[in-house]
């Protein structure tokens, strides 16, 4: 049962990975000097401009995770409550909070593989010797694996205001309005990866527990 609920989840959100992965990837190679399409430059870096740190790439980064995760938060939850599904699926032979659970981990696992992959590879670049004119130490990436993390919390935020059950335009989005605010509120945390890097993990902790609640005390 819960291998058929993750091979349903996949069905339905691997193609926002794909498209998120292939903006992804034309960033990285925009910021390596490769212009895939000629007349569209969606991020570009000068020749002295250090990898990670002058060349824009957080902010590049930032553009496509940010709708990439709000749009699979809001996919996992939101479709099935148009579809009328959600009975179906909490009242198989399964608790249903493993039911939000296996949805959490493919969306959540979906967002990590397809967002740290371009950091990754941009990464493998700037280490190889002769691929530009400056130093690269691993540290430099830093910044980016705090925005993929903090970004990660607006995929939370997405998923639990499509599980709750309010109006789109009442309370519905609170979640993820304060997800909004408090995501860029802890970037700028000081000692990131001490206290900001904690405050990540609270939030996100809050938002998990809060769908399982949810999952728990709705009436379907």
């Amino acid at each position: 049962m819960l291998k058929a609920m993750v091979f349903k989840e996949l069905r339905e959100t691997l193609w926002i990975a794909g498209v998120a992965l292939i903006l992804f990837l034309y960033v990285v190679t925009d910021l390596t000097g490769f212009h895939a399409v000629p007349f569209f430059v969606f991020a570009s870096r000068q020749s002295q401009a250090l990898p990670f740190v002058h060349d824009g790439f957080v902010t590049s980064f930032a553009w496509v995770a940010v709708p990439f995760a709000l749009a699979l938060g809001f996919v996992q939850t939101a479709v099935e409550s148009a579809r009328g599904t959600w009975l179906f699926l909490l009242h198989r032979p399964v608790p249903r909070g493993q039911v939000l659970a296996v949805k959490l981990l493919v969306g959540g696992g979906l967002y990590l593989v397809c967002a740290g992959l371009p950091i990754l590879i941009y990464a493998w670049w700037a280490a190889t010797p002769g691929a530009h004119n400056g130093p690269f130490r691993w540290s430099m990436t830093l910044p980016a694996w705090q925005a993929l993390l903090g970004i990660g919390g607006l995929y939370l935020g997405a998923f639990l205001a499509g599980v709750r059950p309010a109006r789109w335009f009442g309370s519905r989005l609170f979640p993820l309005a304060a997800a909004g605010l408090l995501v860029p509120a802890i970037q700028f945390c000081p000692w990131w990866w001490i206290l900001g890097l904690a405050a990540t993990l609270a939030l996100a902790a809050w938002l998990i527990l809060d769908v399982l609640f949810v999952a728990q005390t709705r009436e379907y």
